[in-house]
């Protein structure tokens, strides 16, 4: 049998509702009727064999399903408008579309965009956020910004920088501690673990590995989703935190994250700029290629130590 797909009505109705945390508002946003969206709402959780949301005193929150499915959904309408806008416009090759990874586009990408767009003002861009990298979203933009081992079928791929993982934490959180001795401070202070999907796995444990402290385990640990959230968590000081570069970079040079210990390990992925074969060699995909590998250079492909300064 086909997979199932569920019908747009239904994720539109999900998604309005899961940003909202309210039927009402959902409703009013989509032009239908609270009972309209109640109904879409409870056969898709039907049909999909899970509770999506749970309802209690007036109020509504998301499962753990939920959370997991509104990522996803959001995901794919934002590829959807934008795919759709695309082909609307005729494939204006004044519009440049990019996909990229949620952290990535906060820590890295945002703050070089201003300089792109003072050396290209005539195009005009469109960027989304988006974990999901399959078939479907591979003609829904003219580049991505990618996670992995840089070999996805219907793509070309250059690549960007590799990835490195180590602990860090607020300076704050060394006040009177000593500095470098890595089972002290870590005996007394809180570990953010960082959980996404399948996209990241839990680098504490690979890490201890390598530090010789396999055995260890946190007094208190604090799970974050994404690494946008867990560098947020450890830069207001609610631990230490697995950081990886170059999604961390911003922070270390500021000072407002530091790693007072290694080892520094080399991750397995890297980060890619993707582009549909049929597009590579469009005017606007090469300037914006040759611009970001220029900026990679200088922004992402920085050894710990060049950040750091110490440890």
């Amino acid at each position: 049998m086909p997979p199932f797909i569920p019908p747009l009505n239904a994720l539109l109705a999900f998604e309005a509702t899961a940003r909202h945390l309210s039927f009402t508002k959902a409703a009013n946003e989509l032009h239908l009727t609270q009972a309209a969206i109640s109904h879409q709402i409870r056969s898709l959780e039907d049909r999909l064999g899970t509770a999506l949301f749970v309802r209690a005193k007036g109020r509504i929150s998301l499962t753990t399903p939920g959370s997991e499915y509104l990522e996803a959904v959001s995901g794919l309408l934002v590829e959807l408008s934008t795919a759709t806008d695309r082909v609307s416009q005729g494939g204006n090759e004044h519009t440049l579309s990019i996909s990229c990874l949620p952290t990535f586009a906060t820590e890295c990408l945002l703050p070089l965009l201003p300089e792109f767009r003072a050396a290209f003002p005539q195009l005009r861009l469109q960027l989304s956020t988006s974990s999901v990298f399959d078939a479907f979203q591979i003609n829904a933009y003219d580049v991505a910004i990618r996670y992995g081992s840089g070999k996805w079928d219907g793509v070309k791929c250059d690549w960007l920088c590799d990835e490195y993982f180590f602990p860090a934490m607020s300076p704050r959180l060394l006040e009177g501690r000593p500095v470098g001795d890595a089972p002290a401070i870590l005996a007394g202070t809180t570990w953010l673990r960082t959980y996404f999907t399948s996209l990241y796995e839990d680098d504490w444990p690979e890490w201890l590995a390598a530090a010789g402290l396999g055995e260890m385990q946190p007094q208190m640990e604090l799970g974050m989703h994404m690494q946008l959230t867990s560098l947020a968590g450890a830069v207001e000081g609610l631990g230490v935190v697995i950081a990886r570069t170059p999604l961390a970079n911003r922070a270390l040079r500021k000072g407002t994250l530091v790693s007072p210990f290694g080892p520094r390990l080399k991750s397995k992925s890297a980060y890619y700029l993707a582009t549909p074969e049929s597009r590579y060699e469009h005017q606007k995909v090469a300037c914006f290629r040759t611009w970001l590998l220029e900026r990679a250079a200088e922004h992402f492909r920085l050894e710990p130590e060049a950040l750091i300064g110490h440890g």
